[in-house]
């Protein structure tokens, strides 16, 4: 089954609105990170905080599920907030390394995302990230395994 046209665009707009060391991602790797349901990004976190943003995205009121899940390698806990500022929704997730956290959000036609992700650990590092995407062929738990 074929991951919709609507929803690659809005998971090509999520994966690429994370910071990517020295270069963005070209449009095949993104392409390739949704047919492989998933992808890490990483995040740069100051004193314990970090922010990321989008521009307005045509979001079509579609659904989105997966699982999110901190890299193993960090420690303590994590609270990850997104914002859609267009429709005044939000979810937030907390999460413990390693520990795959399930996520749905239902859309209205356009969105502008916010995200905030506190550590529960004051200091500077990078978060990675796993977005893993829920695929009819896969089933929701396969979603939460990194690749």
């Amino acid at each position: 089954m074929r991951v919709p046209n609507a929803l690659m665009l809005l998971t090509a707009a999520l994966l690429a609105v994370f910071p990517l060391p020295a270069r963005a991602q070209s449009v095949q790797e993104v392409l390739t990170t949704i047919r492989n349901g998933g992808g890490w990004v990483s995040v740069a976190i100051d004193r314990g905080f970090g922010t990321a943003s989008t521009v307005i995205l045509p979001t079509l009121g579609m659904a989105l599920s997966g699982c999110l899940n901190v890299w193993e390698g960090h420690t303590g806990e994590w609270l990850i907030r997104a914002r859609d500022t267009i429709a005044r929704d939000s979810l937030a997730v907390r999460s413990i390394p390693g520990r795959g956290v399930r996520f749905a959000h239902e859309f209205g036609l356009r969105s502008k995302l916010e995200f905030d992700f506190e550590w529960s650990e004051p200091r500077d590092t990078t978060l990675y990230l796993w977005v893993g995407l829920d695929r009819e062929e896969d089933g929701p738990t396969e979603s939460c395994t990194p690749k």
